[in-house]
């Protein structure tokens, strides 16, 4: 494993930065360093945010910084990244909203059935834990289809420009609007690193006006759109 990942770290640092054979052999390089053992783990809901940021930083600064500090460059790397990603975690805010479903509560606008009396009509005289998943797992899928589909219409219209109006002082461009459609309606999402070195503004700048405030903004539109974490689709 080590002569592999010296091998690849040697490949991807050999080219020139930005170049497309750097950028290819660059993502070989970081699809390897996924699958390494021992990388941090956390609870947090927001914890995949923490760890793309480390995957954008290491493609940064790992042909520049990185050093072994043991014969084995596994242990290293390991130990590199994960003093990284530490400080991303601690970074992150703190969420308890949860989406969860009441197998009590009625299902639909006019239906008063409760679902677990719903799925005994409709065939489950006494309901397995499968049916019951499948039902929940269709509902949770229709909840965010529609969810998603209004949101994605809200950030593309702004209608009250809540989201063009909130930007960081001195850098209007880098408004909610602009990073949501940048980050959440291309395929595949645009890198902070990209989008801060097209707006030529501080990489820590951008990201800390995503999380504080754009998510937030975010969150408070998806409530006026009709979710609610604690209740029903």
């Amino acid at each position: 494993m080590d002569e592999r990942l010296r091998q690849l770290i040697e490949a991807a640092c050999q080219h020139p930065t930005g170049s497309l054979k750097r950028r290819r052999a660059m993502h070989r390089l970081l699809l390897e360093l996924q699958r390494l053992p021992g990388l941090r783990t956390s609870s947090h809901p927001d914890y995949l945010q923490a760890l793309n940021q480390t995957w954008e930083w290491i493609g940064r600064n790992i042909c520049r910084d990185f050093q072994p500090r043991s014969e084995s460059i596994q242990k290293s790397l390991v130990h590199w990244i994960n003093g990284y990603l530490y400080w991303r975690i601690k970074d992150l805010p703190f969420s308890e909203a949860s989406n969860t479903i009441s197998l009590d509560a009625p299902i639909g606008n006019e239906q008063e059935t409760p679902l677990l009396e719903q799925l005994s009509q409709t065939g489950l005289q006494s309901p397995t834990l499968s049916g019951l998943d499948g039902h929940i797992e269709r509902l949770q899928k229709e909840k965010i289809q529609r969810l998603g589909l209004s949101l994605e219409r809200y950030i593309q219209q702004d209608p009250q420009q809540k989201l063009r109006n909130c930007y960081p002082r001195a850098y209007p461009n880098c408004n909610c609007q602009l990073l949501s459609q940048r980050r959440f309606l291309n395929d595949p999402p645009d890198t902070f690193f990209d989008i801060a070195k097209e707006l030529d503004m501080p990489f820590r700048q951008l990201t800390n006006h995503w999380y504080g405030r754009c998510k937030p903004l975010l969150q408070v539109i998806a409530q006026d759109l009709g979710y609610r974490p604690e209740e029903e689709p």
